[in-house]
């Protein structure tokens, strides 16, 4: 039996170039994370399928358990070492959500930022390499398909 995650969409206008009528559509899903404590904390994620792993702010993964593993550095459109935010590689786990109450639960590895300055980002590998994505911007309508 197939689960099926619903995603959302968000469009945002440029305001510099509102003028044009350029907006940013970004489409979302609810990632439930659960500390220790089992405290649990549910953020919107940027659904990236550029992405080679997840990315996680700093503020969401120093809290929940985490096998860490070397450092790196995450570069992104702009290949100049300047632009590169320090991260590490590591392996945690998260639940995808929906409105609708359907979850999923994954074990991700995820680069780790040493910041809270990025979105939280799920990317392609042990992600949404496991799911089939659906998507219909005309009619609003997306999810992702985990079999």
């Amino acid at each position: 039996m197939s689960i099926r995650i619903g995603l959302t969409f968000q469009r945002l206008p440029d305001i510099e170039l509102l003028h044009r009528g350029i907006a940013y559509t970004r489409l979302l899903c609810n990632v439930q994370f659960e500390t220790p404590t089992k405290e649990i904390f549910i953020q919107p994620a940027i659904i990236d399928t550029g992405a080679p792993l997840c990315l996680i702010p700093s503020d969401l993964w120093e809290q929940v358990r985490t096998q860490q593993f070397e450092s790196t550095q995450i570069g992104g459109l702009m290949a100049q070492k300047e632009c590169a935010i320090p991260a590490r590689v590591g392996i945690l786990s998260m639940t995808l959500l929906d409105p609708q109450g359907h979850q999923r639960r994954l074990t991700v590895r995820a680069f780790l930022a040493q910041t809270t300055d990025i979105p939280l980002i799920l990317g392609f590998q042990d992600c949404l390499e496991k799911a089939t994505m659906h998507l219909s911007f005309p009619r609003k309508e997306a999810w992702l398909d985990f079999d």
